[in-house]
């Protein structure tokens, strides 16, 4: 065999060989690591605009928002609110929400939940919303609001 055919076979033969390995390596990185696992914070207005509210309800306060996105998109809105201002808030926004208990899947942080589907979808982009609440006082909610998109 000449050294041309040789490095030739060579070459045909690495090439496939260094791609295959090249994509085994992406996939086992891919299972190791669960980008849905990093939470970012944002401004609470882009989660409120991606279910096409132009702010949280009146009244909220302390609030904290965070995004998880990877193939799909998922916000997390977390503030307080006066129990009345929450139920008006809710009968506006999502007129025939109901929170109760049956909602919550037995999550033992929350006393009430309720999901919503958004038909037709948010513009924003989120298809659903998922809330829970967990009542701090006798007049105060802690409220848990998650739009997402898939």
């Amino acid at each position: 065999m000449t050294r041309v055919r040789k490095w030739a076979l060579v070459a045909v033969v690495a090439l496939p060989v260094a791609f295959l390995g090249w994509g085994a390596w992406s996939f086992a990185a891919a299972l190791r690591s669960d980008p849905m696992a990093q939470e970012q914070s944002v401004p609470c207005e882009d989660a409120m605009r991606f279910v096409d509210r132009d702010g949280l309800p009146e009244g909220a306060h302390d609030a904290k928002c965070t995004a998880l996105s990877w193939l799909d998109t998922q916000y997390t809105v977390r503030f307080t609110i006066a129990r009345p201002k929450l139920d008006a808030w809710l009968k506006e926004s999502y007129p025939g929400t109901r929170l109760t208990a049956q909602e919550c899947g037995g999550e033992p942080a929350t006393d009430v939940c309720a999901h919503i589907e958004l038909n037709p979808p948010a513009h924003g982009g989120a298809v659903a919303i998922d809330i829970g609440v967990r009542y701090a006082a006798a007049s105060t909610a802690v409220v848990e609001f998650s739009p997402f998109d898939v």
